[in-house]
């Protein structure tokens, strides 16, 4: 029987250091007290609240790989800057000691290459324009309709769990 209570003991306290361990996994319950109480008073989980979330294109962003793309954006400019250098008629450095067959067979294929990496630069593109969308979104919001404050209210647990998570990447 010591055996059976020592693993429950263990379990508890793994249980404990796990999630004092994962601040962004955890609600203070004086938040969660607060949200609550809120929440029963202003019907926020009425189903004119629940309709068009405000803030659930915030959550789902990725900052972290907003950040990737730009650095992706600009490694795949610098390649396709690369391409056209070696495309121009008037360049010979790189195909130069090159056969004219295989010198025309690599400006065939870095011309597919530049045109795989333009195609690639345009889709990384519509990443950046949804961050915009976002942004503007947020900025139109009308603060002082009733609707969209209890909207706000209702969405509050869910967008403090999404800043802490940014706060400890690490999680």
């Amino acid at each position: 029987m010591s055996s059976c209570w020592g693993s429950v003991c263990l379990l508890v306290f793994l249980g404990a250091v796990f999630v004092s361990g994962k601040p962004c996994h955890y609600i203070s319950k004086n938040v969660k007290d607060s949200h609550d109480s809120i929440s029963n008073v202003l019907s926020l989980k009425g189903q004119d609240v629940g309709l068009d979330p405000l803030f659930s294109d915030v959550i789902r962003s990725n900052s972290s790989l907003q950040i990737k793309v730009n650095l992706m954006n600009a490694t795949l400019e610098v390649y396709r800057r690369i391409f056209s250098s070696i495309l121009r008629p008037d360049n010979q450095g790189l195909l130069e000691n090159l056969s004219k067959t295989d010198r025309e067979k690599v400006k065939e294929e870095v011309h597919n290459l530049k045109q795989k990496i333009e195609h690639l630069t345009r889709d990384l593109g519509h990443v950046n324009h949804n961050k915009e969308n976002i942004l503007s979104k947020l900025q139109k919001i009308q603060v002082d309709d009733p609707l969209v404050q209890k909207k706000a209210l209702a969405e509050f647990q869910e967008v403090f769990q999404a800043a802490n998570v940014m706060m400890y990447p690490e999680c």
